[in-house]
């Protein structure tokens, strides 16, 4: 019996998880976003009872200067993606942050349970090159496979490695 009431706990929880399209955005405010399916944005705070493995990731890849785009990018005639969603559920109606001096301005938000992450591969990288800048360029363009290229270490947590390939999708696997 506890078997079934935990069979049926888990399928109900993962019903309710969705998948959204995960955006970090460099401002002075609140910087993640997820995109539902139809395309609206949300602000997000990422839950403290999220998946650590999944931040972690995304930590990892926010070094590398990986933010996650809305969709496919045109940069100077380059066309590029950094497809990266996040799997999860928003655990809050909409919060606005409080308004303080020498901060940024108040905005609205929710709460929102990260249970895991899948990013596709191939995943495009901008370096910008040796005497460029970040807007007239040059830059270089890296074109990542899989996560063996982007982090050969591989990612740890709590000093273990994280098995990254559950979180890896190939393109031709996606929709």
């Amino acid at each position: 019996m506890k078997i079934l009431l935990l069979s049926l706990f888990l399928f109900v929880a993962q019903v309710h998880a969705g998948e959204f399209r995960y955006h970090h955005m460099e401002t002075t405010g609140l910087c993640a976003v997820v995109y539902a399916e139809n395309g609206q944005a949300t602000t997000v705070i990422f839950t403290k009872d999220s998946d650590a493995a999944a931040l972690a990731i995304l930590k990892a890849l926010l070094a590398k200067l990986i933010y996650g785009t809305k969709g496919v990018e045109n940069h100077e005639g380059a066309r590029w993606e950094q497809r990266i969603m996040l799997i999860g559920d928003f655990t809050s109606k909409t919060k606005r942050t409080e308004s303080r001096p020498n901060t940024a301005s108040p905005e609205d938000y929710r709460d929102f349970r990260v249970t895991g992450v899948k990013i596709y591969f191939p995943l495009s990288r901008f370096e910008i090159a040796a005497g460029g800048n970040p807007i007239l360029g040059p830059v270089i363009i890296e074109t990542h496979f899989g996560f063996d290229s982007l982090f050969p270490h591989g990612i740890t947590l709590k000093g273990k490695p994280i098995d990254l390939s559950k979180h890896a999708t190939k393109r031709s696997d996606s929709k």
